[in-house]
């Protein structure tokens, strides 16, 4: 792909884009879980609870995005994930992993990031271990019933 990718953060226009990937990723490997049903239809709250979303634009189109969430243990989460399927396998995911990584690390000045996903992810989980995420934690989670494999990446 040649054409340029610029990376946006907090861009309320791509909200309801980042919401709609999210899903169909969602739904074609698992079941939408009462978390991400309140994602679909308010994504802004990912903005209005203290979050980061970076959303990646291709022409103008919304071609993949990714939200970095706060939690009240003053830990902090990279989630939601999605990138287009017309546009997978051109670095898209990768953009958004600097973009998120160096936002935490430099404007956050966090220590680490974690995540929590499923082995069935498998894409997902190469480009996790390609920028040196480790696993913390395997097995069932006690709040996702879809989640299986949890992450962190030391910054």
């Amino acid at each position: 792909m040649t054409r340029p990718v610029e990376i946006h953060r907090n861009d309320r226009s791509a909200l309801p884009r980042f919401a709609a990937l999210n899903a169909e990723w969602i739904e074609d490997l698992h079941v939408l879980e009462e978390s991400d049903k309140a994602m679909v239809a308010t994504p802004e709250i990912y903005l209005d609870n203290g979050g980061q979303v970076f959303s990646a634009h291709i022409d103008g189109e919304v071609a993949g995005a990714v939200a970095l969430k706060p939690h009240p243990d003053g830990r902090w989460e990279l989630t939601k994930m999605a990138v287009d399927q017309r546009f997978r396998g051109h670095g898209i995911g990768q953009k958004l992993m600097d973009a998120v990584q160096d936002y935490a690390r430099d404007i956050l000045k966090l220590d680490s990031i974690f995540l929590l996903s499923n082995t069935k992810n498998e894409a997902a989980l190469r480009l996790y271990e390609r920028n040196g995420w480790t696993v913390n934690h395997e097995g069932t989670h006690p709040i996702y019933a879809r989640c299986n494999i949890g992450m962190e990446k030391r910054l």
